[in-house]
């Protein structure tokens, strides 16, 4: 990495304060603004639904949100998908930075994300979170926690949790501590879990010539090991603190793909295993000075990133062979608050500059590198300003990209060099009525600008889990997403209805598409090109429900529906398109009982793109109850159980590259244990 003064903005901070019975706060790139004052349409996921509940991916914890669903790839791996956009247009946060993992390079890949001791997951739909991070067109995830304590802790607080599932025989245990000592405050979490290979539905996995079915997925096992330490103070000038975090995960894939079988012929499973072992380190330092000079306060933060992904085989013939990803990355930022910040008037300015070294490398010295090692360097200056008018509130942002690769090809004996840059501008627009105490109108326009990944513009072999050639061109143009969002919410007297309504449309929508080849890297795979095309995207989302308050208890009946429709402007259907999803909801609360059943009836999709086959429908049905018993002064056991999958439901992801091979877990019970003291 070259050596740099960087001076950087953060695109987005979000800073937190958290009560379990308050209101949840969220503080955006827009100065300040609560929730509630924030135009864009967002979600709030409390962090006692994910701490409590059981342990699953990223995606798993979000499939139920209207909008957003989950491209399964096995236990572990559950990549999001917002509004039809998954990879990396769907940028994933901790602490409002960005996570600079792998996971936008495959379906393969999962997200290295620490789900455990958090305060909330926040998910921004559409490119208007271009307010939140640069080349955001599907959205944001924002996952938030206190490692690095803005506010002071009161008191000491420390959390033991234990968690078993019957559907993979899973164990996972974790430890927490929150506290203040002489005004410093420290964080510790360390989680660890082992989950086996999941059990499927009866007769969900048959292959040709074997009388009997499989009753469990083979090599879909996950294991991780995750630590998170950090300290801060907090003085009248600000405050400032570091952290430090690691994780590491094994999981198994659970299919590939050794040879392209001959038409009409069953696809056929070999004996080894392909492992996946991933390791991360981050060190992040941040802070806050409030009242410097002209500025109302001044945020900075240095993140420095170390990231390695190995894939490789065990067993068979091909015993030692791996694939290592790696990512190596540094950034600083600073968000400078000018002007009037009182409520209703916020306004500020983001520097962002930042360096990542990303490569793809085979074991084997002799063999080239799948991607060759490519830098990239990006520089983003923006300035957001929101203000609250007599009719409406307003919220502008625009943002200036400028993003530079330098990589490299290698044909026959030849090694070409490219330096692919790009500068961009995106700008969203967002106005909000409030026509009466019950009555919210949202109208967001949007152009936002996506520059083509490492990956689109110099892959250059074998993805090993895809079974596929990969083949990037360097030739590829930003994509930009012209986004238009309207938004309606109603609420009396225990009713409530939210809908939104939208189109995007993409121009130079980048995806892979199926040569027909299969000659260039491997004559026994298929070799797929990245392209681009004009594309399409209009959908909608809509619940309505109502709550009941019977004495002491509330209960909460909602439906929702959501729905994405992507295709060529030239003709055909976008690929791997999420099906139309309905929710059901009901949920009873009472004392320190809380009952929570949903069910999920996802169509079938027949509406296909290239290659595309047809993915029969499912309905999944979940439940959770939770009892809080109270066994001292300060004391508190927290006990979860909870059913996934209660019918059994032979599932299948449409977005899945090997859905047909890789159902969906089938019925799974579970308990967990959480004691706070």
């Amino acid at each position: 990495m070259k050596k740099y003064l960087y001076l950087i903005l953060c695109s987005i901070f979000i800073n937190v304060s958290f009560s379990l019975d308050e209101e949840i706060i969220v503080t955006s790139s827009l100065g300040g603004a609560t929730l509630a004052e924030i135009d864009s349409p967002i979600f709030v996921i409390k962090g006692e639904d994910i701490n409590y509940s059981g342990t699953t991916s990223l995606g798993g914890n979000l499939k139920y949100l209207l909008g957003v669903n989950s491209s399964d790839f096995g236990a572990a791996v559950g990549q999001p998908i917002i509004r039809g956009m998954s990879g990396t247009r769907v940028r994933i946060l901790s602490n409002g930075k960005l996570v600079r993992d792998v996971s936008g390079l495959g379906s393969d890949h999962l997200n290295d994300v620490d789900l455990n001791d958090i305060q909330q997951v926040e998910v921004v739909r559409g490119p208007s979170s271009l307010l939140y991070s640069n080349g955001t067109m599907g959205g944001i995830i924002n996952i938030v926690d206190q490692t690095i304590a803005s506010k002071d802790f009161e008191g000491n607080d420390f959390n033991i949790g234990l968690e078993a599932q019957s559907v993979n025989s899973g164990t996972s245990g974790s430890f927490s501590y929150k506290g203040n000592i002489n005004d410093v405050n420290l964080t510790y979490a360390l989680k660890e879990i082992h989950f086996e290979s999941y059990d499927v539905p009866m007769n969900s996995i048959i292959h040709e010539g074997s009388p009997e079915a499989e009753e469990n997925l083979k090599n879909s096992d996950y294991a991780t090991l995750s630590h998170k330490l950090g300290t801060s103070i907090v003085r009248d000038w600000g405050y400032f603190g570091f952290s430090v975090a690691d994780i590491e995960n094994t999981y198994g894939i659970a299919f590939h793909e050794e040879e392209e079988p001959a038409p009409g012929a069953p696809v056929e499973e070999h004996d080894d295993r392909i492992q996946v072992d991933t390791s991360s380190t981050n060190l992040t330092i941040e802070g806050a000075s409030n009242n410097i000079s002209a500025l109302d306060k001044l945020s900075y933060f240095l993140q420095i990133n170390d990231y390695d992904f190995t894939e490789g085989h065990i067993g068979g013939e091909h015993n030692g062979e791996s694939t290592t990803f790696t990512n190596e990355s540094y950034e600083i930022g600073m968000k400078f608050d000018i002007g009037d910040q009182t409520s209703g008037n916020r306004q500020n300015v983001t520097l962002n500059l930042s360096e990542e070294d990303v490569s793809i490398t085979p074991s084997d010295a002799n063999e080239d590198p799948f991607m060759r090692p490519t830098e990239s360097q990006m520089l983003s200056i923006g300035y957001f300003i929101c203000r609250e008018l007599d009719v409406m509130d307003v919220d502008f942002g625009v943002r200036m990209d400028r993003v530079s690769r330098d990589g490299s090809i290698k044909t026959g004996n030849t090694v070409a060099l490219h330096d692919v840059s790009e500068t961009d501008l995106s700008a969203a627009l967002t106005m909000g009525w409030n026509l009466a105490n019950n009555l919210g109108l949202t109208l967001g326009v949007s152009s936002v600008a996506r520059a083509p990944s490492e990956l689109e513009l110099f892959m250059n072999g074998t993805h090993l889990a895809a079974g596929r050639d990969e083949f990037g061109n360097q030739n590829l143009e930003s994509e930009r997403s012209n986004n238009v969002d309207f938004s309606i919410s109603y609420e009396n007297d225990g009713y409530f209805v939210n809908t939104s309504l939208y189109t995007n449309s993409v121009d130079n929508y980048i995806y892979l598409l199926d040569s027909g080849q299969s000659n260039r890297a491997e004559a026994n795979k298929v070799d797929y090109d990245y392209v681009q095309a004009d594309a399409n995207f209009h959908g909608y989302e809509l619940e309505i429900g109502r709550s009941f308050i019977f004495n002491n208890s509330e209960l909460l009946v909602s439906y929702g529906r959501d729905q994405v429709v992507g295709t060529f402007s030239d003709g055909g259907n976008v690929p791997r398109i999420t099906p139309v999803k309905d929710v059901y909801r009901l949920a009873i609360s009472q004392d320190n009982v809380t009952y929570d059943f949903k069910i999920s009836d996802v169509q079938r999709e027949d509406d296909l793109g290239f290659g595309e086959t047809v993915t029969k429908g499912f309905t999944m049905v979940d439940f959770d109850l939770r009892r809080s018993i109270s066994i001292g002064n300060e004391e508190e056991l927290i006990l979860s159980i909870f059913g996934r999958n209660l019918l059994d439901a032979k599932a299948r992801s449409h977005t899945s590259y090997v859905k047909d091979e890789v159902p969906m877990p089938g019925r799974n019970f579970g308990i967990k244990l959480n004691f706070n003291f």
